[in-house]
């Protein structure tokens, strides 16, 4: 993201928001204290709907500062079974916390209503302020006590199946206290179905022995206890100077390591699968032990809620000391501390305002605050964005889908949308560009001029050169691919409707060479190693999708059938991989997959008004871009696992744009023609 701007601002809802929004579908969801879940349209803020599940409790605790408490910790959504679940305390003659289940598609209509009370449970010192997480057929649900420590309560996580069984799994903590309150919840590993959670401090006596007080637990999809972590200092440092280990949940950086760090400002790198009990941490060493900081050497309400990761860096917001990104070398687990000095590569922002945890998304760290909400660049610190001041309750946290930023701010859910900077490169082109890549210093963008011939600019690391001509007469848009250092191969149509190629060794250009076939589509080019040249076409077959292929030896020519109604875009991820996108007959977009073996079709949504085109800046990793029905410029990203959602970098164009990936980087190169026919030239970051 390069800029931000003001989007919309929701309607009042009934109550105050502690929770943060979650964005499926297009729609917005948004829950109250007052127990209403509100959906509003994603593109304008529009109410759509919304459903009450019945009164919040107002009195009757032993003590907390939150009235009234209806749903406060943050909902999580099924999207296979179109369920937004939420908990909510509810008053009646015996009050009690609820799992509700809603019905997406059925403007919020309920379909689950499980009750929360397990034995030994008391709702008057219990409670659900950290997020909810599903799995393994059911909702997690994390509790811990209530403002100022009241009565003999425990950390429990509560497992509620969404089946709609009344039979409940309960992991509670063995020592009292030791809540699990922290605004992130518990994380579930996706390989192992295993649950982790931190906990706060022991009570009544709970920092005499060893227990599960200022842990991380690892715990059985069923939520038996599996594994424990503590610090090594977890009794004098932690739990006596009630500086609670729980105050925000852990993230998982990798299937083999995970972060924590709470309120005694020390951090600590595990490894999930064997947690090790006391002093059991990856880093820091447990030889010697020594308190690796990460809030400026701070020991006291030092970090609260969530944290977030892209890496290399995970980022912490520090209570008055603004947000730290901490750089992890995650092979020989370590991190850099951040005490005092907080030294590169590290980085620090914010000065002295408290933010609430933050989020990563689009190249750019964002939280919020008093101030309102930020955004840094996400490697370097530097300020992207700073937004009118207005308020919001503690530890709430951001969210991002499609190119917007959703904020909790009292009774309001405030947006805001990211865009990107187009810096022009001149010229008068004609069609759409397309580029090539062979390292992080250089690309190469070729378009057609206004006297239909080829010409390209060149980027050498440093500035862009002049406009070089290569001649012919073309009649679609020119594509361009890189198999390897100083080599070029370049694609068009000719006014014969046939596919022609030249290429550069990095010296000369070759001659124009006729490949033949009817084209009725420009072409685009793909290559996954030197000698290997994989070209895409539609044919006068009802514009049928063909693969013209170098193998180092030959031209051929291969029919993948289809029906596109667009150029197609073609990128090869890794070695034996190709994948072609084209908008099919039903205006959305379509990827033809080749696995080594076979070919095959999916579709992933959408409405085009454009054909799309594909980078790649790691192995099996893919972003598609094209433009949608407000002819702005729309990213979709494939992570080696699944399809993330449509992000919007908004503009207005008329002509398919070009993208490619330079090796080594991370960062997607866009070209577009502008209003005044320029070329013109833009970022986004790869998936």
């Amino acid at each position: 993201v390069s800029f931000v701007s003001t989007g919309w601002t929701s309607a009042a809802m009934d109550g105050e928001v502690f929770a943060s929004p979650l964005i499926f579908n297009g729609v917005v969801y948004a829950a109250t204290l007052r127990n209403t879940v509100y959906a509003f349209n994603q593109a304008d803020g529009t109410l759509l709907w919304s459903k009450n599940v019945g009164a919040p409790q107002t009195s009757g605790w032993g003590c907390g500062n939150i009235n009234p408490t209806g749903i406060l910790g943050t909902p999580v959504i099924d999207t296979a079974a179109n369920r937004i679940y939420v908990v909510a305390e509810i008053t009646g003659a015996t009050p009690t916390y609820h799992l509700f289940g809603l019905n997406l598609a059925a403007s919020g209509n309920i379909v689950l209503d499980t009750p929360i009370a397990p034995a030994g449970f008391d709702w008057r010192i219990q409670q659900e302020r950290a997020a909810l997480s599903l799995g393994n057929g059911y909702v997690y649900v994390p509790f811990g006590g209530r403002l100022g420590d009241c009565g003999s309560y425990n950390g429990w996580v509560v497992g509620v199946p969404t089946s709609g069984s009344a039979t409940l799994n309960v992991y509670k903590t063995a020592d009292l206290g030791s809540g699990l309150w922290g605004a992130g919840g518990v994380v579930i590993d996706d390989a192992t179905g295993n649950v982790f959670g931190a906990t706060g401090n022991g009570v009544a006596g709970g920092c005499a022995t060893t227990g599960q007080n200022d842990a991380v637990v690892r715990l059985s999809p069923t939520l038996s206890l599996l594994d424990w972590f503590s610090p090594q200092d977890w009794q004098a440092t932690w739990c006596q100077p009630d500086q609670d280990l729980g105050s925000a949940g852990p993230v998982l950086l990798s299937p083999n390591l995970m972060f924590q760090s709470g309120k005694a400002g020390g951090g600590f790198l595990l490894n999930p699968n064997n947690l090790g009990h006391v002093n059991g941490q990856a880093f820091p060493s447990p030889t010697n032990y020594a308190q690796a900081e990460v809030c400026f050497g701070n020991h006291s309400d030092a970090t609260f809620g969530s944290f977030a990761y892209a890496a290399p860096f995970v980022y912490v917001e520090c209570e008055g000391r603004g947000i730290v990104a901490l750089n992890v070398n995650t092979g020989a687990p370590s991190f850099t501390q951040c005490n005092a000095a907080c030294p590169a590569p590290n980085w620090h922002a914010g000065g002295s305002t408290t933010f609430g945890p933050p989020i990563v998304a689009a190249g750019a760290v964002w939280a919020v605050s008093n101030n309102g909400l930020t955004a840094w660049n996400a490697s370097t610190g530097a300020l992207i964005y700073q937004s009118a001041a207005f308020g919001i309750n503690r530890f709430v946290t951001p969210a991002e889908a499609g190119g917007q930023v959703f904020v909790p701010s009292h009774t309001v859910i405030r947006s805001f949308n990211m865009n990107v900077t187009w810096n022009s490169l001149g010229g008068v082109i004609t069609a759409g560009p397309d580029a090539s890549s062979w390292g992080s210093t250089r690309t190469d963008v070729f378009v057609r001029g206004t006297d239909n011939g080829l010409w390209y600019r060149t980027w050498n690391g440093t500035s862009w050169g002049g406009w070089v001509s290569l001649g012919g007469i073309i009649t679609a848009d020119p594509s361009a691919v890189s198999w390897g250092p100083n080599r070029i191969d370049v694609f068009v149509r000719g006014t014969d409707n046939a596919l022609w190629h030249r290429s550069s060794d990095g010296t000369t250009w070759s001659g124009w060479e006729n490949l033949g076939g009817i084209l009725t589509s420009a072409p685009d080019a793909a290559s996954w190693g030197a000698n290997r040249l994989d070209v895409f076409v539609t044919g006068t077959d009802n514009h049928g999708l063909w693969q013209a292929t170098w193998n180092g030896t030959a031209w051929s020519w291969t029919s993948l059938g289809g029906v596109a109604t667009s150029n197609p875009g073609a990128v090869a991820s890794t070695t034996n991989r190709l994948d072609v996108f084209v908008r099919g007959t039903d205006q959305g977009l379509w990827q033809s997959s080749w696995n080594g073996t076979s070919w095959g079709w999916t579709s992933l949504g959408g409405v085009m008004t454009s054909g799309p085109d594909a980078s790649s800046c790691a192995a099996g990793h893919l972003d598609v871009f094209m433009l949608g029905t407000d002819q702005g410029i729309w990213q979709r990203g494939f992570n080696g696992t699944s399809w993330g959602g449509w992000n919007a970098l908004r503009g207005q164009f008329t002509v398919d744009p070009g993208a490619v990936c330079p090796s080594g980087t991370t960062t997607v190169q866009l070209f577009e023609r502008g209003p005044d026919g320029s070329l013109l030239q833009s970022s986004a970051p790869g998936t």
